[in-house]
């Protein structure tokens, strides 16, 4: 098949960075039969280095970046009619508004954020997977989405009621909600089955910035606990990233099967 550039658009709003158009993946054979556009966000990078591994060996901005990399070439090998783009190729720092705004702009069937977990005491491991709610499924869920939010990355709002009232609009006025918990249980589906060993923290549903605005399904997956120190290892190994990868990619194609070729 032809090779594709995947182009990294300006997102329109104001505000935005303008990205440019950086990488091609080569694509085997057709799959899918209808266009589906996925947009993978590395989380953090730039200024927002995110949570650390525990010897201070690499930051998550580093990290999210090579996976969703990975992924990205991953899924454009399992889905050749799929468009694949990433909010950022390399080591720059994005607004939280920026990202969703890129998704938006470029007319994403799918926005995947990806990101590495910390805990106050380096001592919890597991995955789990965030679906946009103006009430958070529980306390750890609410830290995490503060964690995530990171004051001073976030959108320019004019007040937190404001925000919210929004917020709720747009989840009343859309049914991507429930495409989202769908995609978020086919992501922890995947990840168990390729790690059974690993506890499984489920869907929850947070306050998320990164989510907030977009006009299609979208999704926040914790890949693991960077800083615990045997599951940091197993997020900083290659083996360990083709595994958590190979299940993203899975979800992504079992989402569209089930879900997006239906529609």
């Amino acid at each position: 098949m032809k090779r594709r550039a995947f182009l990294l658009a300006a997102a329109s709003t104001a505000g935005t960075a303008l990205l440019a158009p950086r990488r091609s993946w080569a694509a085997p054979r057709p799959v899918t039969e209808q266009r589906f556009r996925v947009v993978i966000d590395p989380g953090h990078g730039g200024e927002n280095a995110g949570c650390h591994a525990h010897d201070g060996s690499v930051d998550e901005k580093a990290l999210t970046l090579v996976m969703a990399q990975r992924l990205a070439e991953r899924l454009v090998a399992i889905m050749p009619h799929a468009e694949v783009l990433l909010t950022r190729e390399r080591d720059e720092t994005l607004h939280l508004n920026q990202r969703v705004a890129f998704a938006n702009d470029c007319g994403a069937d799918l926005f995947l954020s990806l990101h590495c977990n910390a805990s106050p005491h380096s001592d919890q491991t597991g995955f789990e997977t965030f679906v946009l709610d103006a009430d958070a499924s529980s306390k750890e869920a609410a830290l995490t989405a503060q964690r995530e939010n990171d004051e001073g990355f976030s959108r320019p709002v004019g007040g937190e009621d404001d925000e919210v009232a929004q917020m709720l609009r747009e989840l009343g006025m859309s049914g991507n909600r429930q495409q989202a918990l769908r995609f978020a249980k086919a992501i922890q589906d995947e990840q168990v089955r390729r790690f059974p060993e690993r506890p499984n923290r489920g869907v929850r549903q947070a306050a998320f910035d990164v989510l907030k605005g977009a006009r299609m399904p979208a999704v926040l997956h914790e890949v693991g606990f960077l800083d615990h120190a045997d599951e940091g290892e197993l997020l900083r190994s290659e083996a360990g990233q083709a595994r958590i990868v190979e299940g993203l990619a899975q979800a992504t194609l079992r989402y569209f099967n089930e879900v997006a070729r239906r529609a």
